[in-house]
């Protein structure tokens, strides 16, 4: 009777093996697809920004740029040359899409080498929130460049959905500080009990 319960606990031990195996590759499977999507959406953006390009070279007497001799060459962003203040908004969606492209690329790299213990996969789902955040971000600062001289309504749904993403990461940070701090309890009371026990 004995052994038919060693052998069912190691039944049930070697399941949840599988199952903790079945999740790891699941996990790297959707991390591979969900940073993949990413990388083309973000390196499409970059070749086709929002606004389109100068489909010629053009001067500041066909509305390029601020200065007077200023040149737009043909396959530059349009939007790259507004005001000062159009420009710094290209700059940081440039920048958002920049680092929402290298982020999916650290995934896909990662994954493709074969790295896949537990931590691993928690950086790569921490890393695929972080470019999914940027690309967020990269989507508000487009939206504020094309339709936000538009101003009226369109401009209100533009700040209501940054605060609703400034708010989302924000308890996104929180619930991840959370989750950290329990772990570390955790972490400190197995380290005491096993001192104590030594004692």
């Amino acid at each position: 009777m004995e052994g038919v319960a060693n052998q069912n606990g190691a039944h049930l031990f070697t399941g949840y093996q599988n199952n903790r195996g079945n999740w790891m590759e699941q996990m790297r499977g959707s991390l591979m697809v969900v940073a993949t999507v990413i990388a083309s959406l973000t390196f499409q953006i970059a070749i086709n920004p929002p606004g389109g390009v100068w489909q010629e070279n053009t001067d500041s007497s066909k509305g390029c740029g601020r200065k007077q001799n200023e040149t737009c060459i043909a396959g530059t962003s349009v939007l790259a040359f507004g005001d000062n203040n159009q420009e710094a908004k290209y700059e940081i969606f440039i920048l958002l899409c920049t680092i929402s492209f290298s982020a999916s690329l650290t995934i896909i790299l990662l994954l493709i080498s074969g790295f896949g213990n537990r931590f691993v996969v928690w950086l790569l789902r921490m890393v695929t929130g972080v470019s999914v955040l940027f690309l967020a971000g990269a989507y508000i600062i487009s939206i504020n460049m094309v339709l936000g001289p538009l101003g009226g309504p369109i401009s209100n749904i533009i700040i209501g959905y940054g605060y609703f993403w400034g708010g989302l990461i924000v308890l996104l940070l929180l619930y991840f500080f959370c989750r950290f701090v329990i772990w570390l309890l955790k972490l400190c009371c197995c380290c005491c009990s096993k001192n104590a026990s030594y004692t």
